[in-house]
């Protein structure tokens, strides 16, 4: 990655929805090789996606919590379970552990009663055996850009 790449990306990590031309202009290039480079990176998978990220508590989801799941360690229940578990609407993100947990989940629901039916409805999925449920208070921190910021800065 070369330094125009890295000042592009910077740019579209600060602020994604303005015009390629004001990229331009910030990173000293043309509209044109903004405009091919950012095409090349969402081909290449550098750029997953350019979407919204809208605030759940605007639309009544005011309760974030992460679940963590003790499993059977059978590959055919585990997967049944991740397949099941994709389809609940609550939960955002899924991922897999190393550890005395199988994975982790977070939900966002609108309250503790959502919640409570979620759990259950996890419980009743064969080969769970355990749940542990943390249920978040505040947010003290939510950049998930951070990093990739530092990345880009730091190389500049």
């Amino acid at each position: 990655m070369n330094e125009l790449d890295r000042k592009i990306l910077l740019q579209l990590i600060k602020n994604s929805e303005q015009p390629v031309t004001e990229i331009a202009k910030k990173v000293g290039a043309s509209r044109q090789t903004v405009a091919k480079k950012i095409k090349q990176f969402k081909a290449e998978g550098v750029i997953a996606s350019f979407t919204a990220r809208l605030n759940p508590e605007k639309f009544g989801l005011s309760t974030k919590a992460y679940i963590l799941l003790h499993e059977d360690s059978r590959e055919e229940l585990r997967r049944k379970n991740m397949a099941a578990i994709k389809q609940f609407h609550q939960v955002t993100e899924f991922y897999r552990l190393f550890g005395r947990y199988s994975a982790i989940l977070e939900v966002l629901v609108r309250d503790s009663k959502e919640l409570t039916k979620l759990v259950k409805r996890i419980h009743r999925l064969k080969g769970v055996r355990e749940t542990e449920t943390f249920i978040v208070h505040s947010a003290v921190k939510d950049l998930p850009k951070a990093p990739f910021l530092q990345i880009l800065k730091s190389k500049s």
